[in-house]
């Protein structure tokens, strides 16, 4: 005879909708604020939790994870990133990385990670990352992370993109960058091709109500044409934009590829009319990587040989 001895909770999280989502998590150590839980296709960030109590569950409330990085110089001074949504690989405590200072490689290792409040009180993880030096002992991290583009700009990186950076980052704004690398041009037809092709058991919840799905009242028969609609004009109004003025979507040429930003709040990834929706949409769904874009995880992209 076995005995379960995994605690249960109940987590709230609240899309833009305003109907509450309650789902029952089961872990075998008690949660506690600050954690994060991949749930419906999304992490979310534990901002409070109740405890379980004996034959009850316990109940957290859940948002929708970001996280912000800080480098802390050897002088102490600091640089701070703009936040990015929590998704997988997205780095942890414990993780290496390495920038660019003056056209050389340096290391970083993520030492400390806290939950903190923004200007608006909504909750994020704060990386802070300090010098290890593994540079010196030739044991250099791949290049997985972001940092703050001013760091970048004598390496050629555009100014106005710092100033994208900086200004998402001073209105607490999250930032989508993805890539097409030197001589690559999006492939719009493979893209939409891709749409015409999901079938359901591909696509996660929360994309389905980032599409405009209501799963408590639309027939579950009309979940996947909805999708793909919103999706096709997604692609469209995301290529009309990147090909054209560039109202939603910000662009700079970077050693001799392509970076692509968009900005906004997590609301916004479920506006229909917003480039941050477009973006976040189409990257989610893996249309945007069909096309031959690629989620920057970082600010340096690898240097010409």
């Amino acid at each position: 005879m076995t005995t379960d001895l995994s605690l249960t909770y109940e987590v709230v999280t609240r899309p833009p909708s305003g109907k509450e989502r309650v789902h029952r998590y089961a872990s075998d150590e008690p949660l506690v604020p600050g954690e994060l839980l991949r749930l419906v296709g999304r992490f979310w960030l534990l901002e409070t939790v109740e405890p379980a109590g004996a034959g009850s569950p316990g109940r957290a409330i859940g948002k929708p994870a970001r996280y912000r990085l800080r480098l802390r110089h050897p002088d102490g001074r600091e640089e701070i990133g703009a936040f990015r949504r929590f998704r997988s690989g997205s780095p942890r405590l414990g993780h290496g990385f390495t920038t660019l200072e003056r056209g050389r490689p340096i290391s970083w290792e993520i030492v400390d990670e806290q939950l903190v409040r923004d200007d608006q009180g909504e909750p994020f993880l704060d990386l802070v990352a300090e010098r290890d030096y593994a540079e010196a002992e030739g044991e250099l991290p791949d290049h997985e992370l972001e940092h703050a583009l001013a760091a970048q700009l004598d390496d050629g990186l555009p100014a106005g993109a710092e100033a994208t950076i900086v200004q998402a980052a001073e209105q607490g704004l999250n930032i989508e960058l993805v890539a097409l690398e030197p001589g690559e041009a999006p492939d719009w037809e493979e893209a939409r091709r891709y749409i015409d092709a999901l079938i359901f058991e591909e696509i996660e919840d929360d994309l389905f109500e980032q599409c405009g799905v209501d799963p408590d009242d639309d027939p579950r028969e009309t979940w996947l044409e909805t999708v793909q609609e919103r999706l096709r004009t997604d692609l469209q109004c995301f290529r009309d934009d990147v090909e054209g003025d560039h109202d939603e979507i910000e662009e700079w040429d970077f050693r001799g590829g392509r970076i692509l930003a968009s900005v906004g709040t997590y609301e916004d990834e479920f506006d229909p009319d917003a480039g941050h929706g477009w973006m976040c949409r189409l990257a989610d769904s893996g249309a945007l990587g069909i096309a031959g874009f690629e989620r920057v995880r970082k600010y340096e992209l690898e240097p010409e040989a």
